[in-house]
């Protein structure tokens, strides 16, 4: 019996509507049309994965599967490390804030970066990325003013608005693993 090869085809994407960085962050794409969910739901909840997981009706409704911990963002009770923010300081809630916005602004810069890599004369997608870029230069640039920079890029930055400060300061803050960002 000769066995035959598929041929998959894949459609060219379309520049289409795009989600703020915040959310597509969490949903794992900056594109809406990329946002395809695994498990199908009926309305009447019956859309469950048939190994009786839960998983679809976790996505569709949002909650943690069981054993999960729930989502939240600092300030709003649950840090990143599952102790509420309640015990962080004002520093660190606002540090992980502004990690949080750097974090976001990088991933849609690397999603369009992608996009770019199959149509690299789209003109939207060039404004987005040169958008998106200067907007995490300002952010990194305002989060080594406030606390540390986190590249060396940053610490370029600092020294060049000022010559006289201590931009080489990694060490005059805790790195991440350190408790810096939990």
């Amino acid at each position: 019996m000769q066995e035959n090869l598929a041929i998959a085809t894949v459609p060219i994407q379309d520049w289409g509507p795009l989600y703020e960085a915040e959310k597509a962050l969490r949903i794992g794409t900056v594109f809406q049309d990329l946002n395809k969910p695994f498990f199908a739901a009926s309305d009447d909840g019956a859309g469950d994965c048939s190994c009786g997981c839960g998983a679809g009706k976790a996505t569709q409704s949002g909650q943690p599967k069981s054993g999960e911990k729930p989502a939240g963002k600092p300030g709003e009770g649950v840090g990143q490390n599952g102790i509420g923010d309640r015990a962080s300081s004002p520093e660190q809630q606002e540090r992980e804030r502004m990690m949080a916005e750097i974090q976001a602004t990088s991933f849609a810069i690397d999603d369009v970066r992608l996009y770019l890599d199959t149509h690299p004369d789209d003109g939207q997608g060039l404004a987005l990325l040169k958008e998106k870029l200067a907007e995490r230069k300002t952010l990194l640039l305002a989060y080594a003013q406030k606390f540390y920079p986190l590249t060396a890029d940053c610490m370029a930055d600092l020294y060049e608005n000022n010559p006289a400060s201590e931009c080489y300061c990694w060490q005059k803050g805790p790195m991440p693993w350190e408790g810096a960002c939990v």
